[in-house]
């Protein structure tokens, strides 16, 4: 029992050691997620790392203390040499200090030994553990189909509880389908789980009668079973892919299945032994124990995937939680089903083709269910891991598509790509005279449903309505990233950048930063790990937020210091340029908050959580409004509320931005407030597509610098003066990407069609939007493949030409 637990802590230490230093070699998870701290458990991890090792190695040691005693060789060189780790790790605790390079991947893998290691050492010698009496009566065949179907049934019932509820809206007799749906389709996947037990006891017997030989194979098989699903779920997500990505996930799917499955024979023989080490030795005493086993494991993956459902990694956490289901109940169903008496050897394989011939009978029905089984699916992680590594794989008229996307995505630090200078207009002479206070606010994963000069269902924005009234309401604006990494750095830029995070200095190619340095703007700007890279230093700054954590910013707490500033701010001194990325409603903080609204107020259908920390911040928005207005600031200032992207809050069981560039993800609020004077000689067409690029032009040209576009990809200014006509609407596609992944799409047809590539899920979507938040998801039809895979493309190379990219 003691090396059961040793084997458990070292597992857990390593393998989430692993995980993190896998995640500190990628520059996006380690510039977005673990440098501001936006996931407490993983800052935890990176700030107890060195005192974590050390309680670990002592409760490892105090379960090896048996074999320490007769000095065990293999256990005391594991306890030595981790004991030498934990002293390096007090001295120079690596992880808060990991940045984006091979060290960090190297360290990643090295974290992998120790828990493969202590699983495979020989402890045989010291423990002796009972050999199983060999049964001449036993059917292994009919007790390996029951052990399937058994397994199937549990992991149905398991995710069925979290998934009826979102059925039942849609009548008893559709969630009764699609309770028949997942069952089917459960039962179908685990039937093939059979074949390939049927396949490893066949190959062992041919090589020989030992059960060992059986062990190794099933071991064998288990590590490709885990790397496939590392490399698929995990790495590919993360853009580790091609020989690396191979490699790491092989490393894993190794290690992983080490741990799984103990060398030492445990109370089973041949497959067993590839899953023992998941199923404790309690669980398989009884059917009493082993349904209280299962209720523990039902307990654990309802509780991570409800925790997963409001903050997921391109639903990464949920499918893991679900295939780490199947592997608990398929292992616990092994240790618990006794041998069955021979039978017939056919019995197992003609249920198989009924249980086939089941489910083909039965897609007919369950097709008038659709929209009932794709509410299930939204909620039933298992039956989404399936259902998304069956589907086809987007079809490809542009061949290398994906491999040249790939290229171009996420390009790693160490690939060192010179800044280029981009100018939008010369910046020469005196400032403008006439310099109006700005105040640009970037609400961080704002949808403009949620708003109401967007939607006339919203009660609870009633500072931003009254806002609008005196604005300029852009309908149709678009973020042209479906996440902060790039978005923030593209508005900054006014055109789209190259897929890095990023390009050093930034300096150069930061066209916003260069207007209000000339203009001699009082620069009050919320720092964050994003702006720190690509903002050079400035004698007129002032940083808003100066002492608060990013993951903390909060619009309430800006608003209210840049109120404490403002007597600070003379009729004709100098103008201010205030710039906030407010954290209220991001995913992360709304998860670390208890995913619970912070009133009590009704909210219908919409997503409480979110709207009720929109209600706050709106009542502190227009709190700031008003005091503008009492100190005649308000007619002198150029005032903009906008998103850096959307979020999906439910939408087919999405939620978050991650990688997805679906239309709630890319449609965004864009308001603008202009003075008086400004408003009067300025024209604009709000019905157009207006993406947030377009606002530093639009900065330009309201000063008096006369934008020029240095490429096709950069914004057009959003207002041109009354005696100027307004231009023609651009009929060509605009690319909009994830910033995070190879995702990519172009929005065609006056941006009212939005066609996708997903090169992580291998999928293609097509769109209508039709002025909802979701959209319409329409079929993708002949003629969006190439002409979107075209523009893509083009697009793509045209901003790698542009920035001195070369792959």
């Amino acid at each position: 029992m003691r090396v059961v637990w040793s084997r458990a802590v070292v597992a857990v230490f390593w393998l989430f050691t692993a995980g993190y230093c896998l995640l500190s070699s990628i520059p996006f998870a380690s510039e977005q997620f673990l440098r501001p701290r936006l996931v407490p458990a993983l800052a935890t991890l990176a700030d107890w790392h060195p005192w974590l090792s050390l309680s670990a190695l002592l409760a490892t040691a105090a379960g090896l203390a048996p074999w320490l005693r007769v000095r065990h060789r293999s256990a005391c060189l594991f306890v030595a040499g981790w004991a030498l780790i934990a002293v390096v790790l007090l001295i120079a605790p690596p992880l808060s200090q990991l940045d984006p390079s091979t060290t960090a991947l190297a360290l990643a893998l090295l974290s992998l030994v120790p828990p493969t290691w202590l699983s495979m050492m020989d402890l045989r010698p010291a423990m002796p553990l009972p050999l199983p009496r060999p049964d001449d009566g036993a059917d292994d065949v009919r007790r390996d189909f029951t052990v399937c179907a058994m397994a199937a049934l549990v992991v149905t019932t398991i995710h069925a509880v979290a998934a009826i509820p979102y059925a039942v809206p849609f009548g008893a007799g559709s969630a009764g389908l699609g309770v028949l749906d997942s069952l089917l389709t459960h039962l179908v996947v685990f039937l093939g789980v059979f074949a390939i037990i049927c396949v490893i006891r066949g190959a062992a017997r041919l090589i020989s009668t030992g059960q060992g030989v059986e062990g190794w194979i099933a071991r064998g098989v288990m590590a490709f079973v885990l790397a496939l699903f590392v490399f698929t779920i995990v790495l590919r997500p993360l853009s580790m892919v091609g020989l690396p990505g191979a490699l790491v996930a092989a490393a894993f799917g190794v290690a992983l299945a080490a741990t799984f499955g103990p060398r030492a024979t445990t109370a089973a023989p041949g497959v067993a032994q590839a899953l023992s080490g998941v199923v404790p030795r309690w669980a398989t005493r009884s059917w009493l124990a082993g349904i209280a086993w299962l209720a523990v494991v039902a307990a654990g993956i309802w509780s991570v995937e409800q925790r997963a459902a409001v903050t997921d990694w391109n639903f990464t956490v949920a499918k893991s939680a679900a295939f780490v289901s199947w592997l608990l109940v398929l292992a616990t169903m092994m240790r618990l089903l006794p041998a069955l008496a021979r039978g017939p050897a056919w019995l197992p394989f003609v249920l198989c083709f009924a249980a086939l011939g089941l489910n083909v009978a039965a897609s007919s029905p369950t097709a008038r269910a659709a929209p009932a089984i794709e509410a299930w699916k939204g909620r039933d992680p298992s039956l989404r891991l399936i259902s998304d590594s069956l589907a086809p794989a987007a079809s490809v008229s542009d061949e290398g598509l994906a491999d040249f996307l790939q290229l171009h995505t996420n390009i790693p630090r160490s690939t060192r790509v010179q800044p280029v200078t981009i100018d939008l207009a010369a910046l020469d002479g005196a400032p403008a005279r006439t310099r109006p206070h700005i105040f640009v606010f970037v609400i961080d994963s704002l949808r403009r449903d949620y708003l109401s000069p967007y939607n006339d269902q919203v009660t609870f924005t009633p500072a931003i309505e009254r806002f609008a009234r005196e604005s300029i309401v852009f309908e149709r604006a678009f973020t042209h990233y479906g996440a902060t990494g790039l978005s923030v750095p593209s508005l900054w830029v006014g055109g789209l950048v190259l897929h890095k995070q990023y390009v050093t200095p930034f300096a150069p190619m930061n066209t916003l930063s260069k207007l209000i340095d000339h203009e001699q703007y009082e620069q009050w700007i919320s720092m964050d790990n994003i702006l720190d890279v690509i903002l050079p230093p400035s004698e007129h700054r002032t940083p808003l937020d100066a002492r608060t954590q990013v993951a903390d910013f909060r619009m309430c707490t800006t608003l209210a210091e840049i109120r404490g500033r403002l007597g600070e701010v003379k009729a004709e001194g100098t103008p201010v340029f205030a710039y906030s990325l407010p954290q209220d409603i991001h995913v992360s903080v709304i998860t670390r908050e208890g995913t619970a609204p912070v009133d009590n107020e009704p909210y219908g259908s919409f997503y409480a959580p979110y709207a009720s920390r929109i209600r706050r911040f709106d009542r502190c928005f227009g709190e700031f409004i008003d005091d503008l207005k009492a100190r005649g600031l308000f007619d002198r200032s150029i005032i903009v509320v906008t998103s850096d992207h959307g979020d999906s809050l439910g939408e087919q069981g999405r939620m978050g931005h991650a990688y997805t560039i679906f239309p709630e993800i890319i449609q965004v609020p864009l308001l603008v407030h202009l003075p008086p004077g400004m408003a009067e000689e300025h024209h604009a067409d709000t019905s157009a597509p207006a993406f947030t690029t377009d606002l530093t032009p639009t900065l330009y040209a309201l000063l008096g610098h006369e934008p020029a576009r240095p490429a096709p990809f950069f914004g057009r200014a959003l207002f041109r003066r009354k005696t100027d006509p307004l231009p023609p609407r651009s009929i060509e596609p605009e690319l909009v990407a994830s910033s995070y992944g190879s995702v990519y799409g172009v929005l065609s047809d006056d941006a009212r069609r939005l066609y996708v590539v997903d090169g992580i899920a291998l999928r293609e979507y097509a769109y209508e939007l039709d002025g909802s938040a979701a959209g319409q998801e329409i079929g993708v039809m002949d003629e969006d493949r190439p002409r979107g895979q075209q523009a893509i493309r083009a697009t793509v190379e045209a901003i790698a030409q542009f920035y001195g990219y070369q792959p």
